[in-house]
């Protein structure tokens, strides 16, 4: 299958990448801003005004999309003015959860009428391009998928569909069928559907295995599927935190290890190992790309990957990975590229 792009991050193949050091590449529009939820749980208008600060401050290209219930969208109103066709707001509109194929699909339609209803009265200000829908807590069939990407691709959304099933022992089984649908409805439609993964939240309980997220990375990998990651990924290696209680998931870690599996076809648990190397050290960005011990992944390959397959993910706070990317000297402001 051709790889076709629908994350559209903005990390483009082109003249002006040549002058992109390997660490932009990697962190262009890496950072989707998710403060209305936990743990942050911020307002509306403090996450708005947050996410126009970060539109203009120093380290603006590692913002990507600002995230927000479908649900919400009209509460924007009064903040759109804030930006401007030059400066739009970008958003990623997350749609309903629901328990069934038929709740999914009411859902579904009544969420994008607010869409395009929202969309065509403020397009000059707000630009709506990504839609993360929750699928139903069991294996998706092709008709709900091929219904979701026909109605998305009306309403000139991009979806990502995060699957809901539970952590326990049969969800590695699920997930693995459910990314087998989604790829077979990809290799027969011209519309591409993508994958979110949940890497955490505000409970232990709430962060999938190493495992599990190797797992994930590898299926994507071997069936094409663009991938995106939501809750627990704000710092950027993997360490141990009291507030949950567990160690939490890097997303250097993350991308790196998606990116590795890419290009060296590694296994799973050679993913694993990546996953859970705590050594930041171990985690270096060069002229030649981003080394992980004697593993590199070229600046051209990181740009090609960000833009077609390992896209973003979201964070209720975009503070924290930029203070912990300079606290451990991966990334300082001097480095600026535009």
């Amino acid at each position: 299958m051709n790889i076709k792009s629908i994350a559209g991050s903005g990390v483009e193949m082109s003249e002006s990448s040549k002058l992109q050091t390997s660490i932009h590449a990697f962190l262009s529009d890496l950072i989707d801003y998710a403060g209305l939820f936990p743990p942050a749980n911020l307002s509306l208008e403090t996450s708005i005004k947050n996410y126009k600060k970060f539109q203009v401050c120093k380290d603006s290209f590692m913002l990507g999309r600002f995230i927000i219930p479908i649900s919400q969208l009209n509460q924007l109103i009064p903040y759109v003015s804030m930006f401007s066709n030059e400066r739009p707001l970008i958003i990623s509109a997350l749609g309903s959860r629901s328990n069934n194929k038929i709740e999914c699909l009411n859902s579904l339609h009544t969420d994008l009428e607010i869409v395009r209803s929202f969309r065509n009265e403020y397009e000059r200000n707000v630009k709506i391009d990504i839609c993360e829908i929750p699928l139903p807590p069991h294996i998706p069939d092709r008709a709900l998928l091929q219904t979701i990407t026909k109605a998305t691709d009306k309403s000139r959304l991009k979806a990502f569909c995060e699957a809901t099933i539970p952590l326990d022992r049969d969800w590695e089984s699920k997930i693995l069928e459910t990314l087998d649908i989604i790829a077979a409805h990809n290799n027969e439609s011209d519309l591409l559907l993508g994958f979110k993964l949940r890497t955490g939240g505000v409970t232990a309980k709430a962060f999938p295995t190493s495992q599990q997220i190797a797992t994930v990375l590898v299926g994507c990998r071997d069936r094409d599927i663009p991938v995106k990651f939501t809750a627990g990924l704000h710092h950027p290696i993997r360490m141990y935190r009291e507030e949950v209680n567990t160690r939490m998931h890097g997303f250097l870690n993350v991308f790196t290890a998606g990116m590795l599996a890419h290009i060296k076809k590694l296994d799973i648990v050679s993913t694993v190992k990546i996953l859970d190397d705590e050594k930041s050290k171990n985690f270096k960005f060069t002229d030649k790309g981003l080394q992980w011990h004697d593993l590199t992944v070229p600046t051209s390959e990181i740009i090609r990957l960000r833009e077609k397959l390992l896209c973003s993910y979201g964070s209720c706070s975009f503070d924290e990975p930029r203070e912990d990317l300079r606290a451990l000297g991966i990334y300082s402001i001097e480095e600026e590229w535009r």
